[in-house]
């Protein structure tokens, strides 16, 4: 039965639309290397014994390079909640990482604690004098250090974007709910040891897949066949969305949950004069199977039965029924792969920064589908395309600029796309065989 493809172009008005308001909220951003250095400052004013359960990380207001961190100790001594506050040098550049300044509930650390603290307590996580593998500038490393993170990001907004790519390619219709599945089974890792670290991959794509599908049988596709215009499906897999983060967020508890520390032992890859970019083996691992999962894909499309199946429908999907392709099995094969991408861009987001939160789907869903209409939603080559321009945007703006209108260029880069080239890189602008 033929499916009515809806034009690119409405499509991705709706999705910016969308993005538009919800922009506002994107107000307060938080740096992910000075998060991760704050978050490590905490163990080192307690006793050995003594565990630390975040309760927030937020900006401190009126202050442009400072983080509070608000926390519970539970120790031999009792148990009581305190916060504190970093400062850093500046919003962008090196000075990101250098930690000038840290004041807590009980009074401000004096300048020769903090020294020994930086020098030897943040030694993992911003130490500059351990040798590099390569001798590099020092503005040469930071960029390099960028670059490393920013491999990684393209890698699961990719893998996420290739969903929309999938679902849309045969149906011209937008699931907005594969951001929440990736986030979802991220979370179901986050509980799990390091024995079965293994055991919960294999288990956390399965269970995406599974969703997805599940998803897929039970609204979109009934929805999509009922009518032709997008804005029903849009509207369901909203829904979808919000019942999911909502339930992962009621059944995760009230504190995050973090992976045991995993191969995070720095490797100090290149840089000299104060600076040296550095990477973990769980970083490694995490971008490895994100590209794995990418190259998988991009050669099940291009050169497997399922590939020639899925683009002979989209082209024509009532030739395609009459030459004896099973429809209901490409349909489902193709939510259950989209799920399964959304579940490996999750599970690498777990192995490489430790844990995600519930509320973070809607984010990431939205960097998923920007990178999905700038390289040509329906596309997906142009998919990887798009997540690896949207992701070097973040971080050269990260870099160099005020990371809070981050998402604010990002957005404008869509909307500047939509006007001048609303096909996209690969210029889908109508609808057409999705070639590989």
């Amino acid at each position: 039965m033929p499916v009515p493809i809806a034009r690119t172009g409405s499509v991705a008005r709706l999705a910016l639309f969308l993005g538009l308001l919800l922009l506002p909220g994107c107000g307060s951003v938080i740096d992910a290397d000075q998060a991760r250095i704050c978050r490590a400052v905490a163990p080192l004013l307690h006793d050995e014994e003594t565990t630390i359960a975040e309760s927030s990380l937020n900006p401190v207001a009126g202050s442009a390079t400072g983080l509070r961190l608000s926390y519970r100790a539970r120790g031999p001594l009792g148990s009581g909640p305190h916060w504190l506050i970093c400062s850093f040098a500046s919003q962008t550049g090196a000075g990101r990482f250098d930690l000038v300044a840290v004041d807590t509930d009980r009074g401000p650390v004096g300048g020769i604690k903090l020294h020994i603290l930086k020098r030897w307590g943040l030694s993992d996580v911003a130490e500059a004098s351990r040798p590099a593998l390569f001798a590099l500038g020092k503005r040469e490393a930071y960029w390099l250090q960028q670059a490393l993170g920013g491999v990684l990001m393209a890698s699961v907004y990719g893998l996420i974007a290739t969903g929309f790519a999938l679902v849309h390619g045969l149906y011209g219709r937008i699931n907005l709910a594969f951001g929440e599945i990736a986030i979802g089974v991220a979370g179901v890792h986050a509980r799990l040891g390091p024995g079965t670290l293994a055991l919960a991959l294999v288990f956390g794509v399965a269970a995406a897949a599974l969703l997805s599908w599940i998803v897929g049988r039970a609204v979109f596709v009934p929805i999509a066949r009922r009518t032709s215009s997008p804005q029903p499906v849009l509207i369901a897999t909203i829904a979808v969305a919000i019942t999911l983060s909502e339930a992962f967020r009621i059944t995760s508890g009230s504190r995050e949950n973090w992976l045991p520390a995993l191969l995070n032992r720095p490797i100090y890859i290149a840089g000299q004069d104060g600076f040296v970019a550095t990477a973990t083996p769980a970083q490694f691992l995490a971008t490895g199977l994100a590209l794995t999962g990418v190259s998988t894909l991009l050669g099940l499309i291009a050169f497997s039965p399922y590939g020639r199946n899925w683009r002979a429908y989209a082209q024509d999907p009532l030739m395609t029924a009459l030459l004896g392709v099973r429809v209901p099995l490409l349909v489902g094969t193709t939510f259950a792969l989209a799920g399964a991408c959304a579940g490996l861009a999750g599970a690498a987001m777990v192995i490489a920064y430790g844990t995600i939160s519930p509320g973070d789907g809607l984010a990431i869903t939205l960097k998923a589908l920007i990178s999905a209409i700038i390289g040509g939603i329906g596309s997906v080559p142009g998919a990887f395309l798009g997540a690896a321009l949207v992701a070097g945007v973040e971080i050269v703006w990260s870099s160099a600029f005020d990371i809070a209108y981050r998402d604010v260029v990002i957005y404008s880069l869509l909307a500047a796309f939509l006007l001048l080239r609303p096909g996209g890189l690969l210029n889908r602008a109508a609808a057409s065989p999705r070639e590989f």
